[in-house]
């Protein structure tokens, strides 16, 4: 992919030594910390343009590699029962619709800084809350200088496709009064998935590894110190007189964060999936089915630690275990040419054809839950309530070994508490909806259909998913529903 007129970032120059670094060193030099020697601390890498100091104006290096197999076969193993299987590889494409330009350094904001030390003087006014002037866009003539002092963002020069492993076995068998069974085994794997690493994240090593709040490493990383950047980045984060230590020890300091979307994400079905379907075709004026999906959902789509090498393996938000879906359609026997008032004649029998009644039934596992960088000392398994005990108040045992007090909760720690349980999870689906159909004929080619419908007609409440955060009073609690109580719709259509 190209943009036309090259206006936008195209990788990340992790050696180049920046602009400023001279001057920064300098400044360092002068008041160091323990933790960087001023001899090893660098001011390195930053932003490339296309078609910028012989750079291509490609955004990244397309891979033309993509190979997509299908392979099918069906076997009728007996007149009624066939057995059907395939696979496929699916790749999902890279640039637009799915990935936009970046246009970094040709847009740009001034950030208001009141002071340059921590509120005993104010430099800006309400009269002149910018000072230093406006910071002007410079595109790509700002190469290795852009954005400074913020966040930046680039393209994977090596980025490769997303693909998808999709593999199935279906067991079809067909029995007396046009009904049919389907049993499947499906299996899907995603592979190099994108997702948003910041490679500018605070080092594992410096956060604290207790299980309880380390209020030693928090100040220690949090304590204001010398700013080498200063007065080099004025109007940017980092233009004040001091920065948190933290920010002197990141890989690249002189940006507040370095984003990509790298290729290490990844989905499975752990142990695959069963899908069942029972099908009753149209006789006798019924019609029916039902399915089933049995499933187990896996993802490793972000990072527990913004220093860990891979993403965390857990249980996908997206993963519903049990989802059943039942439909019916039935004919009511009445009117002409059926079994009771076939033989009536004008009015009454416009007014006893045609009826039908219809009713969808889901049924669905929650989503799985989890409490974030939360204190936990107890057992897991004593978390879970019994579906026959959970209230709305009291989803989940909030008293199984969860830290509650605020001022107690973790930060700049190494987190290894999952961020999601399986068998922890929110309300799940659970809903009727019925329908009442009155089909009219009218004349040749014209009918008349009077509808009453019912979503939700049984009015069963699904709840939303729970306060999961433990220093909050309402921990536990289920504070509004996702669906609605019940909709009743009257509709009249004329088909023709």
């Amino acid at each position: 992919m190209r943009e036309r007129f090259n206006r936008s970032v195209k990788g990340f120059d992790f050696a180049a030594v920046s602009p400023i670094e001279a001057a920064v060193k300098t400044n360092y030099a002068a008041n160091p910390i323990p933790q960087v020697p001023a001899d090893q601390f660098r001011v390195r890498g930053g932003l490339t343009y296309p078609a910028v100091n012989g750079q291509s104006n490609l955004l990244w290096n397309t891979n033309k590699k993509n190979f997509m197999p299908r392979l099918s076969f069906a076997y009728s193993i007996t007149p009624a029962t066939v057995l059907r299987g395939g696979y496929g590889i699916y790749f999902e494409p890279i640039g637009v619709p799915n990935q936009d330009v970046i246009q970094t350094g040709f847009s740009q904001t001034t950030t208001l800084v009141p002071t340059l030390d921590n509120g005993l003087h104010f430099i800006a006014t309400a009269a002149n809350p910018f000072p230093g002037g406006f910071l002007l866009p410079l595109g790509a003539a700002g190469g290795l200088s852009a954005n400074l002092g913020q966040s930046v963002s680039f393209f994977n020069q090596d980025a490769r496709n997303p693909y998808v492993q999709r593999w199935q076995f279906a067991l079809q068998r067909s029995f007396r009064g046009q009904s049919l069974l389907e049993v499947s085994y499906v299996g899907n794997r995603g592979v190099r998935q994108r997702i948003s690493r910041n490679l500018d994240s605070l080092p594992n090593q410096y956060l604290s590894a207790s299980p309880f709040r380390d209020q030693t490493t928090i100040n220690f990383l949090s304590a204001q110190v010398s700013n080498p950047f200063y007065p080099l980045l004025p109007g940017t984060n980092l233009s004040g007189t001091t920065v948190s230590r933290s920010q002197l020890v990141i890989p690249y300091p002189q940006f507040t964060g370095v984003t990509i979307d790298s290729n290490q994400g990844y989905s499975w079905y752990q142990y695959h999936s069963m899908q069942a379907r029972f099908e009753k075709r149209l006789s006798a004026g019924f019609t029916s089915s039902v399915s089933w999906t049995w499933s187990k959902l896996m993802e490793a789509r972000s990072y527990l630690n913004g220093g860990d090498a891979m993403p965390e393996k857990v249980i996908s938000d997206q993963d519903r275990t049990q989802r059943i879906v039942v439909t019916a359609i039935y004919e009511l026997p009445l009117g002409k040419g059926k079994r009771l008032g076939g033989s009536w004649k004008g009015l009454a029998s416009r007014i006893a054809s045609g009826w039908q009644a219809s009713g969808i039934y889901q049924g669905q596992s929650g989503a799985a839950l989890g409490f974030g960088n939360a204190i936990f000392l107890g057992n897991l398994r004593n978390i879970p309530i019994p579906n026959g005990r959970r209230t709305a108040d009291r989803w989940f045992n909030v008293d199984a070994g969860f830290e509650r007090n605020s001022s107690l909760q973790p930060s700049q720690n190494l987190r290894i508490m999952s961020s999601r349980f399986s068998g922890i999870r929110a309300d799940g689906a659970n809903n009727f909806d019925l329908a009442f159909i009155k089909n009219t004929r009218l004349r040749e080619g014209v009918e008349l259909q009077l509808r009453a419908e019912g979503i939700n007609a049984l009015i069963h409440t699904q709840f939303n998913t729970p306060n999961t955060t433990p220093s909050s009073s309402a921990f536990g609690q289920v504070t509004d529903t996702w669906a609605s109580p019940r909709t009743v719709l009257f509709a009249m259509k004329i088909l023709f």
